[in-house]
């Protein structure tokens, strides 16, 4: 191993989490060993949001970070929820989660029914590839009667050491079928009375496809800050919504924490 690659990889391992907050329910390659125990990360984040579910304004949330990971098999984050490796190996990956929905903001000048907090039931796998790539993808239902709906979700991401911390860059896709999309983008013919607009009825199908990358960045040996950004744009149906007034929407956030155990 060369002084330079040395030097990478002490950025990424010196860090309490930087390797195992994006490998727990994706097989790339590991950077450190996994957690022998429980480990819990405590900390805080920004996220702001432009044209999120439907909503036409944006919106900047501060929020706790708590996670949660034991041998990479049972782990808990506020992005992938509640999941378990089922089956774990070292290049591929397969499990189930029960995935966080967050309520859908209202809209700005409407008066409508809009979803709540939610929960979807998933079931994922992931394959490595050479180059430290990872495709898969999962399906999951709404288990919280908020819409019913059932989405599904592909992914290839690649994920390398950098000078400055550990970098995940992934393209994806998304879609679901005609509950989901009429719960967050459809327009009852009530709404429409009410609001002046045209009622709409949404059908199943591709929704939307982005880009996603996420830096981790180690500060000493138990601390470390994030950054996220991701740019969606809408397909589909849902993009011919009429509360889906832009087809772009832009999701950025950091956040600092420090490790506990492991």
């Amino acid at each position: 191993m060369t002084l330079r690659l040395q030097a990478l990889y002490a950025v990424a391992a010196c860090t309490a989490f930087a390797g195992s907050a994006l490998a727990q329910s994706q097989p790339y390659e590991q950077i450190r060993p996994a957690p022998q125990g429980w480990t819990v990360d405590l900390g805080a984040g920004v996220l702001y949001r432009n044209d999120s579910n439907g909503d036409t304004g944006s919106k900047t949330t501060v929020a706790p970070w708590i996670s949660a990971n034991y041998r990479d098999i049972v782990y808990l984050t506020p992005i992938d929820g509640l999941g378990w490796n089922v089956v774990k190996a070292d290049d591929f990956r397969a499990g189930v989660q029960l995935r966080p929905r967050f309520s859908a903001d209202d809209i700005e000048g409407l008066t409508l029914d809009r979803p709540g907090f939610g929960a979807d039931l998933a079931a994922y796998a992931f394959k490595r590839l050479p180059g430290n790539v990872v495709i898969g993808g999962r399906v999951s239902r709404d288990v919280t009667d908020v819409s019913e709906g059932v989405e599904y979700y592909a992914s290839i991401g690649h994920q390398r050491i950098t000078p400055v911390g550990l970098l995940n860059a992934s393209v994806y896709v998304r879609g679901g079928d005609s509950k989901l999309a009429d719960a967050y983008y459809g327009v009852s013919s009530t709404e429409a009375t009410a609001n002046g607009i045209s009622a709409y009825s949404p059908g199943g199908g591709v929704q939307g496809a982005g880009v996603s990358l996420f830096l981790l960045v180690p500060i000493g040996d138990k601390w470390g800050a994030g950054g996220l950004i991701n740019y969606e744009r809408r397909l589909g149906d849902v993009a011919d919504s009429p509360l889906s007034q832009s087809d772009d929407a832009v999701r950025a956030g950091v956040f600092v924490a420090r490790r506990f155990g492991g």
